[in-house]
């Protein structure tokens, strides 16, 4: 459980659930993305499209530890925020998501517009801050039909926590080289899988493998955990294959187990 205790460096860690789902723990806080805790077999429609769950969360709600705080990339796809992720978030004392998205969720949610900062602070701990990074959740062009979306990024003023950045469904490269520019990157959770639909053609709403590559490259070579790249029926490249990219490449790639915490970079040795 959170507590307002400091706790040493080595205690930050990243715990992937599922999906886009992950619990942070940074700089003694604990944050929770994009909450996804439906069963495997549910299924959505959203618009034209079947959305299919084909994996359980690592945790169920009940077993989650106390939440500071919940970022949400956005709302309007299942596979970001699912019924009992609504749940989750719509308990939570502090909701970062999009403007958009905050009118959607209500209650605590605040929307953050590009590269705006919000900071959680409390007695005892090290501030964390939470800016949105821009995002863009397919090709140039399909914003209308897929809504507005952000990205994260956790860092404290201090450089004692490592930077930790959660792309959100994008394929924003540009946007990503800008986040460099500004801000060093440590740790780079990025929505990986190439999502896409028969009904959409060719279109990708997630980073290929090749784009993660890529970007990766231009965020300064963080470590690189992959999220949203399993237990969905709609990505389009399976694991075996975007690890085959990043191996042809010579680029690193942590796959983490569902529920097994990831110990993150000190950002001193890097």
């Amino acid at each position: 459980m959170v507590t307002d205790d400091a706790v040493p460096r080595a205690a930050n860690t990243v715990t992937v659930l599922g999906g886009p789902t992950a619990l942070i723990r940074l700089a003694g806080w604990t944050l929770l993305t994009d909450p996804t805790f439906d069963a495997a077999g549910t299924e959505y429609q959203d618009g034209p499209v079947l959305v299919l769950k084909t994996a359980d969360p690592a945790l169920k709600p009940a077993q989650l530890p106390a939440l500071d705080a919940v970022v949400v990339s956005h709302t309007g796809h299942q596979d970001n925020l699912d019924t009992a992720g609504r749940t989750v978030a719509s308990a939570a004392t502090n909701v970062f998501t999009t403007v958009a998205g905050a009118t959607d969720l209500g209650g605590a949610a605040v929307g953050l517009e590009p590269w705006q900062t919000r900071t959680l602070s409390k007695p005892g701990r090290t501030p964390l801050n939470i800016t949105a990074v821009p995002a863009r959740h397919g090709p140039v062009g399909t914003e209308d039909i897929t809504g507005p979306v952000t990205g994260f990024l956790l860092h404290t003023d201090d450089g004692s926590a490592p930077t930790v950045y959660v792309s959100g469904d994008t394929v924003d490269l540009d946007a990503m080289s800008a986040l460099a520019g500004r801000y060093r990157v440590d740790v780079a959770l990025l929505h990986l899988g190439a999502a896409g639909f028969e009904e959409l053609g060719d279109v990708r709403l997630s980073l290929t493998a090749v784009q993660a590559v890529e970007a990766r490259r231009l965020l300064g070579d963080p470590l690189v955990v992959a999220v949203h790249a399993e237990g969905w029926a709609h990505y389009t490249e399976d694991r075996n294959h975007v690890q085959q990219v990043f191996d042809a490449a010579g680029t690193p790639l942590h796959w983490p187990t569902p529920g097994q915490p990831l110990t993150l970079p000190d950002p001193h040795t890097r």
